[in-house]
């Protein structure tokens, strides 16, 4: 399972120049659900979204962290240090509540990257999450949206 991407405001680069080992623990991760063979889409137990979270927190990640002290009801999937996890992979609308969750964080000064995980295009289903969806999305709210995000789209073996 490898995964493609897309690159907002140059999460990548930030996270490659100023956070490669956080950037190396997710895609070991990546890695990792691979070699355990998780099959992804709906239907799946455990599902894909569990087996990466469990993955990240066995690095130490933080589960549902809140997005600032003010705020404890926003919550990421997973933080730590300076950069947030979201993993949607079951409804593409809640990638909005994650967007202003990373905006939010990001304009505070809590956040200095996030990394969005969906579903690469070549995954079926109905109403997934997927990469090229979250990307169109980005680039219509580009002027908006001034959180730099590392979007990952899972493949499938």
């Amino acid at each position: 399972m490898g995964y493609s991407d897309y690159d907002f405001k140059f999460a990548k680069t930030i996270l490659r120049q100023h956070f490669p080992h956080l950037m190396d623990e997710i895609e070991a991760a990546i890695s990792e659900l691979q070699a355990q063979g998780v099959p992804l889409g709906r239907g799946v137990r455990p599902t894909p979204a569990q087996v990466l979270e469990n993955l990240l927190a066995q690095k130490d990640w933080q589960r549902q962290q809140p997005v600032t002290p003010n705020h404890p009801h926003l919550r990421f999937d997973l933080k730590k240090g300076e950069v947030a996890v979201e993993i949607q992979l079951s409804d593409p609308a809640d990638c909005y509540n994650d967007f202003l969750k990373f905006l939010l964080a990001y304009n505070l000064g809590v956040i200095e990257v996030a990394v969005e995980i969906v579903y690469d295009d070549s995954v079926r289903g109905n109403n997934l999450p997927h990469l090229s969806k979250v990307r169109r999305d980005l680039e219509v709210y580009r002027r908006i949206i001034s959180c730099p995000i590392w979007v990952i789209g899972l493949k499938p073996d």
